[in-house]
């Protein structure tokens, strides 16, 4: 397993003509599959274009170099056409923000985890409380230019589910009642029997109050300070903040109110 930080700046050495051909300067994404699909080689002549190594093209990554077969697997780009569109869509995964599919901000990517056949195994983030996190791959839904989306693991499902269980749950209730009501043919109808509301879906809320004011906390503290990046308004037009503008308290109030927070919180 390597991290982009072990290739790059590594220099490709052809195995047959025993040449250094570049050194690597940058990794061509796939989104779609999750995969390093090329590296960028850059051989000293910036006055041509770039020149590429397919992925798949490598023998091996090594601690001090990338070796390939033949100085024939380093391309021109005019020569591999079908990684100018990969190029020009610029996914670089790394410094890209981590929001959960349902808009839940969970830091941003600082370093991938690549396999021998250049898949993305996980992803390391730094998280809104500076802490250093590890997601899988399994957890990616979407690599895109500015956002990695990423499933909720359960414990982040967790307020959802607990709404769901303070629902009242039409079950039959045993009734003790004494000896002589039983004989009588009457019985007591069912909705004049007293029922007790159950004590564990009220602390499961509570529970889940709690992770969810906690979550929140963490995500504001890590927003004051941030700059804007661009100028968020309200769908009336009035102005949240400015381009470059601090985000203040007042300012994440104001997101809150005008229903504009996981737009601002991806603005920064």
């Amino acid at each position: 397993m390597k991290k982009s930080t072990d290739i790059l700046g590594l220099p490709v050495i052809s195995i047959m003509d025993g040449k250094e051909l570049g050194n690597v300067k940058s990794l061509v994404m796939n989104s779609n599959g999750g995969t390093v699909a090329a590296l960028v080689v850059d051989d000293g002549k910036w006055y041509l274009e770039a020149k590429l190594l397919p992925f798949s093209a490598i023998t091996g990554i090594g601690e001090y170099a990338v070796t390939i077969e033949d100085s024939n697997a380093v391309a021109s780009i005019t020569a591999a056409p079908a990684f100018e569109k990969l190029l020009s869509a610029d996914i670089k995964v790394i410094g890209t923000k981590v929001l959960t599919k349902s808009g839940r901000i969970q830091g941003k990517v600082t370093e991938i985890l690549i396999d021998a056949a250049g898949q993305i195994t996980a992803c390391e983030i730094e998280d809104v409380a500076r802490q250093s996190a590890e997601i899988p791959a399994q957890r990616i839904l979407t690599y895109g230019k500015d956002v990695l989306i990423i499933k909720e693991t359960a414990d982040e499902q967790a307020p959802l589910a607990a709404a769901a269980v303070v629902q009242p749950i039409a079950e039959p209730v045993p009734v003790a009642v004494p000896e002589p009501i039983v004989a009588k043919p009457v019985l007591t109808p069912a909705a004049e029997i007293p029922v007790e509301a159950p004590a564990v879906p009220a602390a499961a809320n509570e529970a889940s109050s709690e992770a969810a004011r906690k979550f929140d906390d963490k995500h504001r503290k890590y927003l004051l300070g941030k700059k804007a990046n661009r100028r968020i308004e309200t769908d009336n037009g009035m102005v949240i903040v400015e381009q470059g503008g601090e985000i203040t308290e007042e300012v994440l109030q104001k997101a809150k109110l005008a229903g504009k927070f996981v737009e601002l919180s991806m603005s920064i």
